[in-house]
């Protein structure tokens, strides 16, 4: 092997270069995933909760009300996850990050 990467003009350096671009690359993406399930996670949470309080009020709630409460939902627990979230997705990171 030492024949065709010297021959190409690859340098041990570089070899290693590359892969520590490539680990460095695999735990961003490692990272995004942990928050995105973190997400989930908590929008499954928040839908969860919705549930428990029961319905009423002065208004009656319709299909366009369900939908636009299930957006704000996800978006509320997109950005509590972005922003440091409930610790979830760091607690995955650090057991994840050891097989990557």
């Amino acid at each position: 092997m030492d024949i065709i990467n010297n021959s190409i003009g690859f340098s041990p350096d570089y070899r290693l270069e590359t892969t520590v671009l490539k680990s460095d690359n695999n735990k961003q993406e490692l990272k995004s995933a942990c928050q995105q399930f973190e997400s989930i996670f908590l929008n499954y949470m928040l839908k969860s909760m919705r549930d428990t309080i029961p319905d009423g009020g002065l208004f009656e709630k319709g299909v366009t009300f369900d939908i636009v409460q299930s957006m704000h939902d996800q978006a509320l627990a997109e950005e509590i996850s972005s922003s440091g979230g409930i610790g979830l997705a760091q607690q995955l990171y650090e057991q994840l990050s050891k097989y990557v």
